[in-house]
């Protein structure tokens, strides 16, 4: 009989051993993630210069210009478009984002 409780005894020992180790374990872990975060460079957020994008009317052409580079050469042909519509885009129509230059060519496109 003492045999027996010597066994359950030993059990249990080996028993809170294996958890011991695998909390341990774990922390360890959790100790290289942590050393990991804290040793890693936060990322630097670029912020881009915030160039306008024109839109003009050349040979009869809409083309899309941005820091006086053209980004887009369209085959929509504003001889198509209304009046008012031609005589903007002979001056140039600003655009402040890649989203209004999307509805735009949207708008002109259809």
């Amino acid at each position: 009989m003492i045999q027996g409780f010597y066994l359950l005894a030993m059990q249990r020992a080996k028993r809170r051993q294996r958890v011991a180790a695998a909390a341990c374990l774990v922390a360890l872990l959790f100790l290289v993630f942590a050393v990991r975060t804290w040793f890693t460079p936060a990322p630097v957020m670029v912020e881009t210069a915030a160039v306008p994008y024109t839109a003009v009317s050349e040979n009869d052409r809409l083309i899309v210009y941005r820091a006086g580079e053209p980004v887009i050469r369209t085959t929509i042909d504003t001889r198509t478009l209304p009046e008012a519509d031609r005589d903007a885009l002979r001056q140039g129509v600003s655009l402040p984002d890649a989203e209004a230059l999307a509805k735009l060519l949207e708008d002109y496109g259809s």
